[in-house]
């Protein structure tokens, strides 16, 4: 390896390194690691018994868990819903504690009410979780007094949620910032993907697949940015003097996608007809300097650094792009017309982050905006009303069912400890259930796997502390560190999250219970047990994504048509207003990535290999084609003054129509299993 190399390779790594220390989870690791120590430590110090300063850091800590990334209004709406939940349940667990019978019927109503909370939504569904969480934890505290320990921990609830709006008024856009970094620098990595359909030595199925994967992430990703800007009124009603800048960033993520999902065309097609005019390498080197000036947005306040490294690639693009006509010139049919929509959709890609930086320094009015009236309708809303919850009580409801199971395992792990009343932890069976157990048998397995061997590093890494470490200052800051390695990863990297609070939670037991080896004992034998309910759960009580797969499939031939329908409408009424173009798109490029995910989840499932992928590969790289194709007729909607290129339109409208029955007819017959 070349000297050249391992320098680019360890820039790389740099880069990846400082994104993350950047990120939204480190101040939120931060955050929490505060206020879970220091308020309870102050009170301590100030005289409270050591049950109350342990009773409400253990409110703090388990409340940090239920506020992911959002704006003061969700902020505020956890607070409301978490406060009281907590204190219920804290109270009702440490009330029945003594009486083994009520607890076990408590824990397993709790199961059901608290994991059936995701219906509202994947912020309430954590308040569920963490109140299961803390459920668990009472127990493990042998309550003696009901109503102080309620009030302990509610009272470290309310404190840290007293700290998380203060940041919140603070600094409102926080999260917003982060979320629009992660877009630009998700839809860089898409495009780099994107860049692999264009080299004939990676086979078509895989780069599919690597598109599926990363297409979820990408659809999530600007569902939390709309989600963030559109409930911003200050925003959206232009009251402020730089609604311009988030509304033209938004806006620009938003097209930078739709002009990458254009670029997905018959990539067998383009392979076989520009394989011997040299133009695929140039092509793909195109593609990565977009993806690097991309991902240069993803650093707002580093831009100027970037401004001679943008101007940079901008040459290298302009000069590929005369080598691609050049090399178009001398085609001719199809491979002409190949090269032209290729060149039209890269000149465009560059004239929007063009916009983009414009918009940055200057503050310019955003063209082809929506209403603000109409932004509301780009938000998804899990529930409207009482009758929405009521329609989710039934088996065919993947939420319902999982609740069933979440029921049933908290009253087995209950019926396990009441069994067991000699061991002190038996509370870690719980514990373990309410972390690992998911809806789909994938994200169990993943979870059980990466707990497990989370567990044993952090118990051996804990050994290795105790023995070699007699210091009782250093043993409590590496028990802190142990808490802060745990919300830093426990976003991005579960296992290594599970490491750091295994090292904690080893070295605090070990300072303040002893019996070293009773903990590490006990930590072990039921985090097992607790991992093996969890799995044994989805075979009891299933969720299985093929259940589902049928209603997506139709769901993507659905809004695929009516995106159809939207352009030839626009195409015909000469529409102006781009509100009805961009909200089709949005809901068929939802329903494409929900089917992704689908797929993924699906492939790991124990029933995958009974499955015809063949049929359902088969209707997914059709959609993505149908996909680009629209993606692609909606962008040249705006040129379409041009004869010449009305004419194309209405060619590839024509064209479109068949795909389309195809599509349809896929979707009514797919088929799950092998023949």
């Amino acid at each position: 390896m070349s000297i050249e190399s391992l320098k680019k390779r360890f820039y790389l790594f740099y880069i990846h390194i400082i994104r993350f220390i950047q990120g939204e989870h480190t101040g939120d690791a931060l955050r929490n690691v505060s206020i879970s120590i220091l308020p309870s430590l102050a009170i301590y110090l100030l005289g409270a018994p050591a049950n109350a300063a342990i009773g409400i850091g253990v409110g703090s800590l388990l409340t940090t868990l239920t506020d992911p990334p959002g704006n003061r209004k969700d902020k505020f709406s956890s607070a409301l819903v978490c406060i009281p939940t907590f204190f219920i349940a804290s109270l009702l667990t440490a009330f029945l504690f003594p009486y083994h019978w009520p607890l076990v019927i408590l824990l397993s109503s709790a199961g059901f009410i608290c994991t059936f909370y995701g219906v509202l939504g994947p912020r309430y569904a954590a308040i569920g979780n963490m109140t299961l969480i803390l459920m668990s934890f009472v127990i493990g505290m042998a309550p003696q007094h009901p109503l102080s320990v309620s009030l302990q921990i509610t009272a470290g609830a309310s404190i840290y949620y007293f700290f998380s709006l203060l940041q919140a008024y603070i600094q409102p856009y926080r999260s917003l910032k982060h979320a629009m970094a992660n877009g630009f620098h998700g839809l860089s990595q898409f495009l780099l993907i994107r860049s692999e359909s264009y080299d004939p030595d990676i086979p078509l199925d895989l780069t599919y697949s690597r598109v599926g994967k990363i297409y979820g992430q990408i659809s999530e990703q600007q569902e939390q940015i709309r989600s963030l800007l559109f409930r911003e009124e200050k925003i959206i009603s232009q009251r402020w003097h730089k609604s311009n800048y988030w509304l033209s960033q938004v806006y620009g993520l938003i097209d930078l996608h739709e002009l990458i999902i254009a670029l997905d065309h018959d990539y067998d097609a383009i392979r076989k007809n520009l394989l011997d005019t040299g133009s695929l390498p140039i092509i793909r080197r195109s593609i990565t300097l977009l993806a690097l000036e991309i991902d240069s947005f993803s650093q707002p306040n580093k831009r100027f650094r970037y401004a001679e490294q943008r101007y940079d690639n901008h040459s290298k693009i302009n000069a590929l792009l005369l080598d691609l006509k050049e090399i178009q010139e001398q085609q001719t049919a199809p491979a002409d017309g190949i090269l032209a929509s290729i060149i039209r959709n890269i000149e465009a890609i560059i004239e929007v982050l063009k916009r983009i930086q414009v918009a940055f320094y200057q503050n310019q009015e955003i063209k082809n905006k929506i209403d603000t009236n109409e932004y509301q309708q780009f938000i998804n809303r899990p529930l409207r009303n009482l009758s929405d919850i009521k329609s989710r009580l039934n088996l065919h409801n993947p939420i319902f069912r999982f609740a069933l199971r979440m029921a049933v395992l908290f009253g087995t792990g209950a019926l396990i400890g009441i069994s067991f009343l000699d061991f002190k932890y038996t509370y870690w069976i719980l514990l373990t259930i309410a972390i690992v157990a998911r809806p789909a048998f994938s994200m169990t397995k993943t979870r059980n796997i990466e707990r497990i061997l989370g567990t044993l590093s952090g118990i051996a890494v804990g050994i290795l502390c105790l023995v070699s470490i007699d210091f009782l200052p250093v043993l409590l800051q590496i028990a802190a560190i142990g808490l802060f390695g745990f919300f830093l990863f426990n976003r991005s990297n579960y296992m290594v999250s599970v490491i750091f609070i295994t090292l904690g939670i080893v070295i605090a037991l070990n300072l303040f219970e002893g019996n070293i080896n009773i903990i590490l004992g006990s930590r072990i034998i039921f985090t097992l047990v607790g991992a093996l309910l969890a799995i044994a759960g989805y075979f009891l009580i299933p969720v299985r994504q093929s259940t589902s797969m049928v209603h997506l499939a139709k769901e993507v031939a659905l809004y695929n048509h009516h995106y159809f329908q939207i352009i030839n409408k626009r195409l015909s009424d000469d529409l102006q207003s781009s509100f009805d173009i961009r909200l089709a798109r949005k809901k068929a490029q939802t329903a494409m990535a929900l089917f992704s995910d689908a797929i993924n989840q699906m492939k790991k499932e124990p029933e995958h290999k009974w499955v015809d992928w063949s049929h359902i590969h088969h209707f997914q790289a059709l959609s993505y084609r149908i996909n680009s194709h629209l993606v692609g007729l909606s962008i040249s909607l705006g040129r379409k003054a041009n004869h010449d290129i009305q004419q194309g339109i209405h060619c590839r409208i024509d064209a479109l129509k068949p795909l389309l029955t195809d599509l349809d007819q896929l979707a009514e017959n797919i088929n799950l299993r092998k023949p």
